[in-house]
């Protein structure tokens, strides 16, 4: 599967409302319920503006973790109930499709500040997540 031959839209995160988050999506004949959460191990005595970039480093010449990771979970619910078709650390990559039953996701970009883990607020923070229906 290629992204280019789906019809990817923008997620509505919000990072100023801060992680975790959730919110709910309707796509074709089902609504899906997206949740988003951070695992980031930080110093308290840097600022809430702090910036951690989740994405793998380029190229290392050696093996680095990011600063941290995402999950996303979503579930889908139709006329047969509600079940979650993911849930998973998502890497920051626009070539990596990261597949959902019906659904493909693209998480572009997680960069979030110290100020935005279990708390809203202007902070510099960005997530930008994208999702298709990979058939109808």
């Amino acid at each position: 599967m290629t992204a280019a031959a789906l019809d990817f839209r923008q997620l509505p995160v919000e990072p100023d409302e801060g992680l975790p988050q959730h919110f709910s999506v309707p796509l074709g004949d089902a609504t899906y319920e997206f949740r988003l959460y951070a695992n980031l191990t930080a110093d308290r005595r840097e600022p809430l503006e702090a910036i951690h970039d989740f994405a793998p480093a380029p190229s290392p010449a050696a093996p680095v973790s990011p600063d941290g990771f995402l999950v996303l979970r979503i579930d889908r619910r139709d006329a047969l109930g509600l079940e979650t078709i993911l849930l998973r650390k998502v890497v920051p990559d626009p070539e990596l499709v990261h597949e959902a039953a019906e659904l493909a996701v693209i998480v572009d970009r997680v960069e979030i500040a110290r100020g935005n883990l279990n708390g809203s607020g202007s902070f510099g923070s960005a997530i930008d997540v994208w999702v298709a229906r990979r058939w109808a």
